[in-house]
């Protein structure tokens, strides 16, 4: 657990403590001791919207190398490669007639010691060397091994296995990376956090491999 996770903790704590104080102060009839509590916590709220604004403007993006392990706690995710797609898989992508097919490939991961987990908030956009995001043009696809896995499938302790999925590029773009997401909620609200509101959210870089 982060410092801001901590900070996080404390702030939700602080708020729901005030509540009750304010709820109980309203019942009792004292009027003046709840609008002092009320602007207390309305100050509290507006000096911790400040700064989750000034942070996220003033971080940096964060950057992972292509195959470097991204933990959410215990369930991780690692952009491993992607690959114009074989002609096949064109047929799922035909929103648009032009452009490039491509797969990425992740890896999805547990750290756990003794449960089974799932992101069921999971998703993943592919941005390219121009900042440009798109979503997958299709389902996840089957691997060599076995069947198509979503991000959101459940994971063991120690386990792992690999998502495809495919995106439509206009013919000039070349992935840059991913950008995922595991839910917004709390990371939206949690100082300097990399999905915290108005912060660049941190880009998985993804190896560039031949397509077989």
């Amino acid at each position: 657990m982060t410092l801001s996770d901590l900070l996080f903790l404390a702030s939700v704590l602080f708020v729901a403590i005030l509540l009750i104080r304010i709820a109980l102060s309203a019942m009792r009839r004292r009027w003046e001791a709840t609008r002092r509590l009320t602007r207390l916590m309305g100050l509290f709220l507006a000096l911790y919207a400040a700064t989750l604004i000034c942070f996220a403007l003033a971080l940096p993006r964060r950057f992972y190398a292509p195959g470097e392990r991204r933990c959410f706690d215990d369930w991780c995710a690692t952009a491993v490669d992607a690959k114009v797609a074989a002609g096949a898989v064109g047929i799922a992508c035909q929103a648009s007639k032009s452009g490039r097919d491509w797969v990425a490939a992740i890896e999805v991961s547990s750290v756990a010691k003794g449960i089974r987990q799932r992101a069921r908030d999971a998703r993943a956009e592919l941005e390219d060397r121009q900042g440009r995001r798109y979503q997958p043009c299709a389902a996840p696809l089957a691997t060599e091994t076995g069947p198509a896995r979503l991000l959101s499938d459940e994971v063991g302790p120690g386990e792992s296995f690999r998502v495809l999925l495919p995106f439509r590029l206009p013919d000039d773009a070349t992935p840059a990376g991913l950008v995922l997401h595991h839910g917004d909620v709390p990371g939206v609200v949690i100082v300097g956090a990399d999905q915290s509101l108005l912060h660049a959210p941190a880009l998985q870089r993804l190896a560039l491999a031949q397509a077989r």
